[in-house]
């Protein structure tokens, strides 16, 4: 179902319309390159200021919740109008597509939007795989011991109801390519399915995938990703991994609106993975009276019933405001912060970093404890500060996570090192 002809006459008109919110006025490509013509700082400043975060507070979650900035509240408040002015039950689909095409783009070039599909969130995208997949009673699943509560729940639930089998693994911290050895020391003939973070959510560890993914296809079995933390937060090409299913939230590093997300499936793998829930857009033909009933040929098979259109197109207005500041250099600035904030932990008084000692391994999320103090009293001592972190009770590990991005700067930093050296 098309609305073409309507959205276009609905946006030339919503110059007209009066926002409920005093916002800012968008940025554009010109506006960061007027302020990079200052100088690094001048830009991050001008990026900075995008953000409504409450000023008191230093946020350093972005790996839990990401911040819409402006642009992309703008964009969503706006589409929301087109949407409530004559609802609709379908959706501009090449306003869709035109969106899906800037997500594969920025996911890597060898990522192809035919093989994507919107979804409400990662823990949809995870439900869709392991209720998809033909797993049987006894089949097994490896995973790891520092995954998200998202992961586990569905393993739990599957095992509950099908009797299914997981087995986990203890990541190296040391060595990245101990953790392929430690999955392939839990593969054994009753082995269907490796499934695991792309990042974790407790210490920020990138795992070696491309390995995995080799190994993964060596032993004959199906490889998926829980990629909530990795799309914008870390350089990767989702086509090249050679992962079989892959899915994210994109309302963390990506700055899109709550609910919403993606699936990945590999074009070989779309007949093997059945979509659980069906309806309006997910097959090509339906036929009550012939039962005739065929697919769409892509992942826009996963894609069901009535849409909230304006959160994806919002999703392609946060896409834009990467590509406009630029993904790499995002991605140099947040890891710039992070490896400057773990270096300053060895100033502070029984500070232990938990996050992988492999660069090529970290992320913008370092974890870490202090010696001789309960996590959660050291948290109460930086939300005093007015810095908010994130707890990581996973598999009872019980430390600190920061996040480290665009809306942070250098002196964020220093403000966090220095409360906690307080609080020692």
């Amino acid at each position: 179902m098309k609305r073409s002809e309507f959205f276009q006459g609905a946006v030339a008109a919503l110059g007209t319309l009066t926002l409920s919110r005093n916002l800012k006025a968008e940025p554009r490509r010109h506006l960061f390159a007027e302020a990079e013509a200052q100088g690094e700082d001048a830009l991050w400043r001008v990026v900075r200021d995008q953000f409504i975060l409450d000023p008191d507070w230093t946020y350093l979650n972005f790996g839990g919740l990401g911040s819409m900035p402006l642009p992309v509240i703008r964009s969503y408040e706006e589409w929301s109008r087109v949407e409530e002015r004559v609802p609709g039950a379908g959706y501009d689909e090449k306003t869709w597509n035109a969106v899906k095409v800037k997500l594969a783009r920025l996911l890597g070039s060898s990522c192809r939007p035919e093989d994507l599909a919107f979804i409400s969130s990662t823990t949809e995208g995870v439900n869709m795989i392991l209720n998809g997949l033909p797993l049987k009673k006894g089949d097994e699943v490896i995973t790891s011991s520092h995954e998200h509560i998202c992961l586990k729940v569905a393993l739990l639930n599957r095992m509950q109801r099908d009797g299914i089998v997981f087995r986990t693994f203890d990541p190296d911290l040391k060595k990245a390519r101990g953790n392929v050895d430690r999955i392939a020391s839990l593969v054994n003939p009753r082995t269907r399915l490796i499934f695991l973070s792309h990042l974790t959510c407790t210490y920020g560890q990138v795992f070696p995938v491309k390995d995995i993914a080799v190994l993964a296809r060596d032993k004959g079995l199906w490889f998926a990703l829980d990629g909530a933390q990795a799309p914008a937060c870390v350089p990767f090409d989702l086509g090249e991994i050679g992962v079989d299913f892959y899915t994210s939230s994109t309302h963390k590093w990506m700055m899109a609106p709550k609910r919403t997300g993606f699936l990945y499936v590999r074009k070989e793998m779309l007949d093997v993975l059945r979509p659980f829930t069906v309806g309006a857009g997910s097959s090509e033909k339906a036929e009550m009276s012939t039962k005739e009933f065929v697919f769409k040929p892509t992942a826009a098979r996963f894609e069901y019933g009535t849409q909230n259109e304006a959160l994806y197109f919002a999703l392609g207005s946060a896409i834009d405001f990467i590509e406009d500041i630029g993904l790499g250099r995002i991605q140099a600035y947040s890891r710039g912060l992070a490896e400057k904030f773990s270096a300053g932990l060895r100033d502070v008084p029984g500070a232990e970093v938990l996050s992988p000692e492999e660069a090529a391994f970290r992320s913008p999320m370092i974890s870490f404890r202090i010696a001789g103090r309960d996590f959660l009293e050291v948290i109460k001592d930086l939300n005093k500060a007015h810095i908010r972190v994130r707890p990581v009770n996973e598999g009872g590990l019980n430390c600190i996570r920061v996040s480290f991005y665009i809306n942070n700067e250098a002196a964020d930093v220093e403000k966090i090192l220095n409360a906690l050296k307080k609080s020692a």
